[in-house]
């Protein structure tokens, strides 16, 4: 396999937060990074997440701890809302979810990829959402890497992986956070309407 090169990290919390909720533990941030540079070194992270307003004590500090102590550019956009309606019962409520998450990071790695700030991108999501950013960024002549859950990959955007897509689920012994804390063990993802 070839060497990674200069390697840049763009983490997409949304998507890795309700994977965590799904699967019942939570990675630890710190242990991730350094599993991810076991295969060379990571230049920077970007770690893109959506807060509440206002936002939690916990989540500011979880932040303020990536920024300060890790190191990672934090990106932290608004939490808004959208309205559902249920298929059953015609009634329709506000529920949370993040805005332009997904284009801000698609557009961050596009823009470094045009200027060639890495030579290999480290995706940390399985949305299918960056299929498309990926596909361009390799057309480039770049390396792009997928790290996800699996059960939240899109296997459309596994098949785009440069190397092996890297499964959480499998370095679980090595990544997870040994005690969470309790307001975010507390959180629950939106319910979602069938």
């Amino acid at each position: 396999m070839p060497g990674r090169g200069k390697t840049i990290v763009y983490f997409d919390n949304s998507n890795i937060f309700q994977a965590q909720i799904y699967v019942g533990w939570r990675i630890d941030a710190e242990k991730l990074e350094a599993k991810l540079r076991e295969a060379g070194d990571v230049w920077q992270v970007y770690f893109f997440a959506a807060v509440t307003d206002p936002p939690r004590y916990t989540q500011t500090n979880f932040y303020k701890m990536l920024k300060e102590r890790l190191r990672w550019e934090t990106l932290i956009f608004p939490l808004g809302s959208r309205t559902v309606r249920c298929a059953d019962c015609n009634r329709t409520r506000k529920v949370p979810t993040e805005k332009g998450v997904d284009v801000a990071i698609a557009t961050k790695l596009l823009t470094h990829a045009i200027n060639r700030a890495f030579e290999t991108a480290i995706l940390v999501s399985g949305d299918k959402d960056y299929l498309e950013t990926v596909r361009t960024v390799k057309n480039l002549g770049l390396r792009v890497e997928i790290v996800s859950f699996r059960h939240s990959l899109s296997r459309e955007l596994g098949n785009e992986s440069s190397a092996p897509v890297l499964f959480l689920d499998d370095i679980r012994s090595q990544i997870e956070l040994a005690r969470p804390d309790s307001e975010a063990e507390s959180l629950q993802a939106p319910d979602s309407l069938n």
